[in-house]
């Protein structure tokens, strides 16, 4: 079962540094890694993967693209993925990769007139474009659209001729954006076109989240756009970015048995929280 948009938040973004797989070298593992990322942020519905850099000697440009390319690759529908990536080093060990299983990857070809799906726009014809929607024959779009991009559509009519129209559902997930940023942390989030109302960092040397439980969920029920800001193996929050820039700083691991707390434990601690939070 699927949430309807009104018991999600509008905007959610999270912040993930370049560093992230500065200590692992197996391409394997590096790919598992990404993995729990895309994984745990449609699983809990996140709309933005935001990549920043924290200027750290792990971190590079090329593991961001890395992992971009990977997440956009999760995000992308089953039925595309061939048409969509070419063979690359980057991509040789998906088959680990966990399923997202989200509303906009459909496991048949089964549909209906006024049902979503994402579809790759081939070609442009007089009457508009040719859209892959993975069924047994092209799509038409009325409308002139740049070809070889990824695109919602709905569902106007099925049967010899296929017609959809570019659309997005605005009552059930459909999936996220992976954006890469050669910024800092402040500055990548400042860049965002739709800028965060609410900007809360993890860390844990911050409160516990218990003592200020109400306040947050307060702040959260009334934010369009949340972003919530994880650090990486060599550089945590307070070393990225000032906390008077920050609405909240909280520790969603406290008294953890462990002597850290990785990125991707962070994030679904923290993401399953927030979560409950925004649905009571």
């Amino acid at each position: 079962m699927f949430l309807n948009r009104e018991s999600i938040m509008e905007k959610l973004s999270i912040f993930i540094p370049n560093s992230y797989l500065a200590e692992t070298k197996d391409s394997k593992i590096r790919t598992y890694k990404v993995g729990l990322l895309g994984r745990y942020a449609a699983l809990f519905r996140a709309n933005n993967i935001v990549i920043y850099n924290d200027n750290s000697d792990g971190g590079s440009r090329d593991d961001a693209l890395y992992m971009k390319t990977i997440l956009e690759y999760m995000d992308t529908p089953q039925y595309l993925r061939k048409q969509v990536f070419p063979i690359t080093p980057e991509l040789k060990n998906v088959g680990i990769l966990p399923p997202l299983r989200t509303p906009h990857h459909p496991l048949t070809d089964e549909c209906e007139v006024g049902d979503f799906r994402q579809g790759l726009t081939t070609k442009r014809v007089r009457k508009g474009t040719m859209v892959d929607i993975g069924l047994d024959r092209p799509a038409l779009c009325k409308e002139k659209l740049s070809v070889n991009k990824v695109l919602s559509f709905r569902i106007e009519r099925l049967g010899k001729e296929i017609l959809v129209e570019p659309d997005e559902p605005d009552s059930v997930y459909w999936g996220y954006k992976t954006i890469t940023s050669d910024r800092n942390l402040y500055d990548s989030i400042t860049m965002m076109k739709n800028k965060p109302d609410l900007v809360i960092g993890t860390s844990k040397y911050a409160p516990n989240i218990i003592s200020i439980l109400d306040e947050v969920q307060n702040s959260i029920k009334q934010a369009q756009h949340v972003a919530i800001l994880f650090g990486g193996p060599y550089s945590g929050i307070n070393s990225l970015i000032n906390e008077r820039k920050l609405d909240y700083e909280i520790n969603t691991v406290p008294k953890q048995g462990t002597e850290t707390v990785r990125t991707e434990e962070a994030l679904v601690s923290t993401l399953a929280i927030f979560n409950i939070l925004n649905l009571e």
